[in-house]
């Protein structure tokens, strides 16, 4: 209702002044629409009813219906127009290319503005399965903490809460976007198909390389591949689900030749052995290739590039990380010509961390010549105690080595042979045998001067001694220990 009263703050009395209205006054609407809520989808139509009155008996009521069709792209076609009967059939309807109906009656009385009433109206067709996918309960739902290279697996279920059965296995889309980055990772993998009332757990195992920081989830099964009623409970999206922190750790690089960790200016063996060996304290994250992996050898020069070392020679094995092993390379060069060699190495783990900020790098001498030098006991003078430091040049390790020691007037008082000494091998060398001043038969010799003997045999030759500007104290195969006590 509109009221038009005086204007009471007017020095004119209310009962003086004149009011007035001015207003178009509408009739009552003669026609009108009733519209249906989107039907579908459909996987083949069927049959139109409907079931109107009048609520007069009138027979100035005029109604029909219109039949919609409505594509994926939710975009409407008139297909039947002005239908008057009860029923129609819809089997002519192309379900692929309109899998949605919508209905419009239109109504009219122009006379005595009673439209008929609309009591019923239906369309059938068979439907779709429907699933729901869910995240399974009593798991962490966001920041989950992982280091990096761990895989993070996460636990899901899709059902089928319809009577229908699913025609075909389903896909599972799942993307992971990272926040540091600002990149999406995705991959789809396949579940069984479901019947009807059919569940299926599964899981989505997350990758954690190269996505440290912050990473949001988003699952979805049946990413509009196979017909379904309704796709949204389809979708679970989990922002900031997974933190990875990132792998900052260094691993170390052992690099041994022969076996051995030598120091710079050591003698090898022409034919040396040499391996490199990456220990990294990140046991989920195994080193599996070559990339960043370096080893360089060449002989000493000023001013020249290194050469590296293809890893696909017939010289080359390099072995993968695994759960009980490092990453290793070994390298068998060809037999070395004498000279001085840089050997150069270096590595990084599966994250990138370098093993340091420069490379590993050793000179190293080859002498191909099969002698022995530097032989002389270590301490001397000693108290207790001394072994034999020695060097082995050449490729072969010698049959013998004999170590007499004596009095100054040559009376032999010990004699060490090799099966005592130990282990020897190419390059430096200090016996395990250590000397504890007795004599052959246990008893302790007096303190003083002892002179001893080495002959080294190989294919029952006698060796040649190789002198060195460290022989000073040891000529023609004598040399001279101080015992003090």
């Amino acid at each position: 209702a509109t009221v038009i009263t005086a204007d009471y703050t007017s020095t004119t009395p209310a009962g003086e002044q004149e009011v007035t209205l001015t207003k178009t006054i509408s009739g009552q609407a003669v026609s009108g629409t009733v519209t249906s809520p989107k039907i579908g989808p459909s996987a083949k139509w069927g049959s139109f009813f409907q079931r109107s009155v009048s609520i007069d008996g009138s027979l100035t009521d005029e109604y029909s219906f219109d039949i919609y069709g409505v594509d994926r792209n939710n975009i409407e076609t008139l297909l039947f127009t002005n239908i008057t009967q009860g029923q129609l059939d819809l089997t002519s309807v192309d379900h692929g290319k309109y899998p949605f109906l919508r209905l419009r009656m239109k109504v009219s009385d122009e006379i005595n503005l009673t439209p008929a009433q609309l009591r019923q109206w239906t369309v059938t067709y068979d439907g779709f399965p429907e699933g729901v996918l869910s995240y399974k309960p009593e798991q962490q739902a966001e920041e989950i903490d992982k280091i990096e290279g761990e895989i993070h697996e996460a636990y899901f279920a899709f059902e089928n809460v319809s009577d229908l059965d699913f025609s075909d296995s389903i896909a599972v889309e799942y993307r992971i976007f990272n926040h540091d980055s600002r990149t999406t990772f995705a991959d789809t993998f396949n579940i069984k198909p479901l019947p009807a009332g059919g569940l299926a757990d599964f899981t989505v195992f997350v990758e954690t390389l190269k996505k440290t920081g912050l990473n949001d989830l988003n699952v979805f099964a049946n990413p509009y591949i196979l017909p379904e009623h309704d796709y949204n409970n389809n979708i679970i999206r989990l922002p900031d689900y997974l933190n990875v922190r990132a792998d900052n750790i260094n691993p170390i690089l052992e690099v041994t030749v022969d076996g051995q960790f030598i120091m710079d200016g050591d003698i090898v063996s022409p034919s040396p052995v040499i391996i490199m060996r990456l220990k990294d304290e990140n046991d989920v994250l195994p080193k599996k290739d070559t990339i960043g992996v370096n080893l360089y050898l060449n002989k000493k020069c000023e001013n020249c590039e290194p050469v590296r070392i293809s890893f696909s020679s017939p010289n080359v094995i390099w072995t993968p990380a695994s759960e009980n092993s490092d990453f290793t390379v070994e390298f068998r060069p060809d037999k070395l010509p004498d000279g001085i060699y840089t050997l150069r190495a270096e590595a990084s783990d599966a994250s990138g961390n370098p093993s340091g900020t420069e490379p590993y790098t050793v000179n190293f001498e080859v002498i191909n010549e099969s002698r022995i030098t530097n032989f002389f006991p270590y301490p001397n003078p000693f108290s207790s105690r001394t072994r034999f430091v020695f060097t082995l040049t050449g490729s072969e390790i010698p049959d013998e080595i004999y170590i007499q020691i004596m009095t100054v007037n040559g009376t032999v008082v010990k004699e060490i042979t090799m099966d005592e000494i130990g282990p020897v091998r190419i390059g430096n060398n200090k016996t395990e045998y250590a000397w504890d001043g007795r004599d052959q038969y246990g008893d302790q010799l007096a303190n003083g001067v002892y002179l001893y003997k080495v002959k080294v045999y190989k294919d029952g030759k006698e060796m040649d001694l190789r002198p060195t500007s460290a022989d000073r104290a040891f000529k023609h195969g004598y040399g001279k220990l101080y015992l003090l006590r």
